[in-house]
């Protein structure tokens, strides 16, 4: 292909594709801690969910968040903060809430995802204590908080021994 082919084929996926055209947009103007503002503030939409008084978060909808962040290759503490930050909202979530069960294995499985990920990117020493923080300060007055944070903590305590 020549030159002014690859140029149109670039211009026809910016219109064409709406991730093409973020990635795109933040290959030109990298503002992370825009994109990341925006990602936590969809986390957050989307843990609140509820439907007649129950949580009703889908956590596949938070992976697609992460995902997209860590698609635009922003670097590793990015990826990290990012995902220490949707842990921390469903802790926070778990103590006012009832999670469905599938979420809080879902959430486990996150957390331990969250610890290889800060520490690949060598920042276990400040991404650890804010995880313990949001577990332990889970409020666990009824059965069903106290099970989800038990599961948290056992996976939390899981996760730093395969490291």
């Amino acid at each position: 292909m020549t030159a002014g082919q690859i140029a149109e084929l670039v211009l026809d996926l910016y219109a064409a594709r709406p991730e093409a055209k973020e990635y795109l947009d933040f290959y030109v103007q990298p503002d992370i801690d825009k994109r990341l503002e925006r990602a936590k503030s969809n986390i957050k939409k989307e843990i609140n969910r509820t439907s007649r008084g129950r949580n009703r978060a889908r956590i596949t909808r938070v992976r697609r968040i992460v995902k997209d962040i860590s698609s635009l290759n922003p670097g590793t503490e990015h990826v990290a903060e990012i995902m220490v930050y949707a842990i921390e909202a469903m802790c926070a979530a778990g103590s006012e809430q009832w999670i469905k069960e599938t979420t809080q294995r879902a959430t486990a499985r996150m957390l331990a995802e969250a610890l290889q990920t800060a520490d690949s990117a060598g920042m276990l020493d400040i991404y650890l204590p804010r995880l313990r923080e949001a577990v332990e300060g889970m409020k666990s007055s009824w059965f069903r908080s106290n099970e989800f944070k038990s599961l948290l903590k056992d996976a939390l305590d899981d996760a730093l021994d395969s490291l």
